[in-house]
């Protein structure tokens, strides 16, 4: 499997235009919806590569926060971002953010959780930094059998079953889980070039 870290150092620069044929805008703002935010909001985004759930939450909220590995991707986000205050990026490892308990009114995921080396630490860690009453809202691929995006694209998992994920959010603590289908798909070409178009889910619960 292709190292995620260096991965993302490659593409960074490029990841903007590359992403725009893997997931759209539209599946990013119901993501959002889902949060119910208001606008005094205080939100994170773990794995937030370039800012691109950050940039569907601008004029939304009150401030946000974007968690990521990797210093390329963060390097594009700080200068997407420039001459906006109530932005800010932080490099680190999402399996020990570095955030109090009960910080964060919304975390959010967005394609993170098939890189993440144990997903279900990754999901008690996120749900540790909610608020009471606030929401984890993770857009993320249903399992699949495209075992060339492990070297391809970095990718440590080939997806999820639902009902794992399910159990992830109960183990973390969150009430009103709900794993449903996000709006559109995930494609791009297999080696060979076949179009894929896989699908996502989008998992939300809330902190009692």
């Amino acid at each position: 499997m292709t190292d995620p870290r260096e991965y993302f150092a490659g593409i960074a620069n490029d990841w903007d235009q590359l992403r725009s044929g893997y997931f759209t805008e539209a599946m990013r703002d119901a993501a959002i919806q889902k949060a119910a935010l208001h606008q005094s909001a205080v939100v994170a985004d773990v794995g937030t590569g370039t800012g691109f759930i950050l940039h569907g939450l601008i004029g939304k909220v009150q401030s946000m926060v974007g968690f990521d590995e990797s210093p390329e991707m963060l390097e594009v986000a700080r200068r997407r971002f420039a001459g906006r205050p109530e932005v800010r990026f932080q490099q680190t490892d999402a399996r020990a953010l570095p955030a109090p308990d009960n910080t964060f009114d919304a975390v959010f995921a967005n394609m993170y959780l098939h890189h993440a080396p144990d997903p279900a630490a990754a999901i008690y860690e996120m749900a540790r930094i909610l608020n009471q009453g606030g929401k984890l809202v993770i857009t993320d691929l249903d399992s699949h059998n495209q075992d060339w995006m492990r070297e391809a694209m970095a990718d440590r998992w080939l997806g999820f079953d639902r009902e794992v994920v399910r159990s992830w959010y109960e183990a973390a603590g969150l009430e009103q889980v709900d794993v449903d289908c996000a709006e559109g798909t995930c494609d791009c070409s297999a080696p060979e070039g076949m179009a894929i178009a896989l699908s996502i889910f989008v998992a939300t619960g809330q902190k009692p």
